[in-house]
């Protein structure tokens, strides 16, 4: 999956479900940390070209939640890490709406982006009100 933008915290912890499934084990068994070989395989998947530091501050945040935990005492606060099951039911849930947002008909894709531009539209219609009856009084 190529997509522009930076990585989000939810990047982060596909590269562990990703991990889960390549070698067909649970969560559990599943230790990763946030290293070069780590932000190679994340820039490699999204397309992207990002460093350490940012993925760091990613993994942060996945901490700060409990999505993500250490696994080992003293390896490091990105050393050793795996995902919790809080963590694996976010990337699930991601996953789930994205799909469902992907199989949307034309329509419905029509649809979802007026009601996500809805202030614009009126702001737009209004605006072509306000001018028509600026026309009708100038000119008439």
């Amino acid at each position: 999956m190529t997509r522009p933008g930076s990585p989000t915290e939810f990047d982060v912890l596909a590269i562990f479900v990703d991990e889960m499934e390549l070698q067909g084990v649970s969560r559990k068994l599943i230790r990763l940390s946030i290293d070069e070989a780590f932000v190679g395989r994340l820039n490699a998947k999204l397309g992207v070209s990002t460093s350490i530091e940012p993925l760091q501050k990613l993994t942060d945040r996945c901490l700060a939640n409990e999505w993500l935990e250490h696994t080992i005492l003293g390896a490091g606060k990105y050393g050793v890490l795996s995902i919790t099951a809080t963590g694996l039911g976010v990337v699930r849930s991601k996953q789930k709406s994205e799909e469902v947002k992907r199989s949307r008909s034309n329509l419905k894709k029509v649809s979802d982006a007026i009601e996500d531009h809805k202030g614009l539209f009126i702001a737009t219609g209004a605006l072509l009100a306000l001018a028509g009856v600026s026309l009708k009084l100038f000119l008439g």
